[in-house]
């Protein structure tokens, strides 16, 4: 599922092509090692320009993206029975679980564990941070 995002950029439209791209590589890559370097080389672009470019058009960097992307996965792996924070951290492309514990809390505002006990105990008052999962 590609993400809305609201134009910045007057002539953002003429771009859109470059932005659904890089959704799509992030959508299909993002379990894997990427780098921002990685989508800028999968969308024929350098780094540089992609960075630009993707900021007007969304007002997000690709990095953020990816990580943004990255939890979501692991969110939605908390949810099933049987996922454990390490594996919801590997599976989501996360290589440090330190690094996604702080990314968790701060997309989701509680640890990847509470998020997860939250989620299997019949918690009715679950606070996420706005615009989250």
């Amino acid at each position: 599922m590609m993400p809305s995002y609201q134009t910045i950029d007057p002539i953002a439209n003429a771009r859109r092509p470059l932005v659904e791209s890089v959704y799509c590589f992030v959508e299909n890559n993002y379990s894997a090692p990427i780098s921002l370097r990685d989508v800028a080389d999968a969308v024929g672009y350098s780094a540089a320009h992609l960075t630009d470019t993707f900021r007007r058009c969304t007002g997000t960097p690709v990095t953020a993206w990816i990580i943004e992307r990255r939890v979501r996965a692991a969110a939605t792996l908390l949810r099933e029975a049987g996922t454990d924070v390490v594996t919801a951290c590997e599976s989501a492309g996360f290589r440090d679980l330190g690094y996604f514990t702080r990314q968790f809390v701060r997309h989701v505002g509680m640890t990847p564990a509470r998020y997860r006990r939250a989620m299997f105990a019949a918690e009715p008052a679950i606070c996420h941070k706005e615009n989250t999962l």
